[in-house]
Order: structure tokens, then sequence, then C-alpha cells
């Protein structure tokens, strides 16, 4: 059974590096911790080295997830989890574990194509560079679109030990959406897979410390001519508050704030809500559809 400490980062493909950089540090409230020769550049909104991992490419896309284990003796454990489940995986040479500034790793390919990094060890900054306009804490959870929603679903819960937190269903009673916490993190949701008509990525999410951060980064956001969802809202299954907006390149990012926590010993049940949209946004604002919301993902190198 793999342990996790939490949600590691994200790395995103972008077309402008020095664009998505700015958009990142300036307006959303990253740190701009390190760019390297590779075309890398890795921001961070506490004292992790990163929690974003922007990469120049010619395509826009979503590179990978990466998971921190809960410590060094999980990566054996997570090595035999995966060869028995017939999982191709590769163990991240030395020289990019130095470069990522990770102890170590491995990375596979999930159900529907998406890399996904578990590592174990992460640089840590003294201290994270403030002030900042708006207050994060973590990198909060993301988000991919499945085609087939049960066979990854069984995946991240019989083989990766993800638990589920609560379950969105259709009309006709068959899930389409899982929230999922990589155990024993507490949090409602640090990943969630949602049935789509195609594999491809949603978004990320940043918790900000307060709602004020919330809604003052909501307003800079507008000021500064950013594509916001029409409203901010509330998620019924988390409990958390959430404002959308979309980066330079497409993708969708959301501000959160305030989330269930769960224990690691005797949590509650996941429970079964609707497809309704008081379910997604319990005092029914208008729904976001002005965010182009980009979705591709990059073609994994190994399958």
């Amino acid at each position: 059974m793999i342990r996790y400490k939490k949600l590691g980062y994200v790395a995103l493909n972008v077309t402008d590096l020095d664009k998505s950089i700015a958009f990142y540090r300036d307006w959303v409230g990253l740190d701009l911790v390190e760019r390297n020769d590779a075309g890398e550049a890795f921001l961070s909104c506490n004292v992790d080295h990163q929690n974003l991992v922007l990469v120049q490419s010619k395509q826009a896309s979503f590179k990978r997830v990466a998971f921190q284990l809960e410590d060094e003796t999980q990566l054996p454990v997570a090595e035999d989890v995966l060869t028995r489940a017939s999982v191709k995986f590769l163990r991240i040479p030395q020289p990019e574990c130095g470069r990522l500034r990770i102890g170590s790793g491995l990375r596979f390919v999930d159900p529907i194509g998406a890399t996904v990094e578990l590592f174990a060890g992460l640089v840590s900054r003294p201290q994270p560079f403030l002030p900042h306009p708006i207050a994060l804490s973590h990198l909060s959870h993301a988000v991919l679109k499945v085609a087939d929603f049960r066979e990854p679903h069984r995946f991240y819960t019989e083989v990766m030990n993800f638990r589920t937190s609560d379950f969105r269903h259709e009309p006709t009673g068959e899930p389409y959406f899982a929230f999922l916490r990589c155990f024993p993190s507490p949090y409602h949701h640090s990943f969630a897979i949602q049935k789509g008509p195609k594999n491809e990525f949603f978004h990320i999410a940043f918790h900000v410390k307060t709602l004020d951060d919330l809604m003052f980064g909501r307003n800079r956001l507008l000021k500064a001519g950013i594509t916001v969802a029409p409203t901010p809202g509330r998620h019924m299954a988390s409990g958390s508050i959430f404002q959308y907006f979309s980066d330079p390149d497409g993708f969708t990012v959301e501000y959160t704030h305030g989330m269930e926590e769960f224990p690691e010993v005797d949590p509650r049940r996941p429970r079964m809500l609707d497809k309704t949209y008081r379910t997604t946004d319990v005092w029914e604002g208008e729904p976001p559809r002005n965010l182009v919301s980009l979705g591709a993902m990059e073609a994994s190198s190994f399958a």
C-alpha cells in the first residue's frame, strides 16, 4: 500500500515561457524560484522548491502530475505495487532528479495516457519570498477528464491507494466524477477524474489563505483583462469556495479556499452527489462558459 505526503507539483508545456512565468508570478501569486537551460521554470507558493513547473514547448499541453511520497521508504513499495499490477515504470535518472530538486522518483503512464511521477524528497526554500499581493498556501489539486471512467478510477483506488471522498452521478445512476485524495493526505481531493468525450486535462487549483485573497485576486485578474469566470462559487462536495480563470495558453486555473479534511482512521463514506449545477455551485452562480479550457495532454514518450 503506497502512502503519500501530498500532491507535489504539476508540469505544463507552455508556448511562451517568459509570458507564462510573468502570469503565474505577477498575477496568480507564485514565486519564480529557478529557471534552467533546459527550458524549465520552477515556481512555488510555499517553502517547496516547486509547486508548478513550466516547460517551453511548441505546443501548450499538460505534461505530468507528480505526487510526493510519504518518505523514501515508499519508493520501493511503489515499485513493487506497480510491478505486481503490470505497470511499466522508469526510474528517474539521478541527474534529472538533481535538476528537478527531488531525492529520487519514478514515472509511469496511467490508463488514460497521462504521465504520473512519484517522488521522495524535495528541496525546501528557507522561506517564501514575500510579500505577494495574493497569499497562496499550496497547490490544491489537479483534474483530468477521462473517456472511460471505471478503469482509471479502479487504477487510482486499487493500485495507487487513492481514496474516493465523493462521487457525482449521472441522472441514470452511473458515476461520472470522483474526488480522490492521495492517502493519507487529509484534503478532500488532491486529484479528480471526470468523464468526458476524450482523455484530456481539465484544470489545476491553488489554495489561497483567506477569502479576501480569493476575491482580491479575482478583481486583480479582471482589471488586468484576464479571462475570469463570471462569478465565484462554492462546491457542495468539498465545501470549498472557487474562482476559475484562464492562463495565457488557455489552461484553466482555480483559486480555492477552504476544503473538507479527512482523518486517516474511520473517515466518512463517499457520498453519491448528483449532476445538477447546484451541486457544482451551491450559490448557483453563472457557469464558467467563457473559459477557453485548453485540454491537450502531451503524448507519453514511453508506454
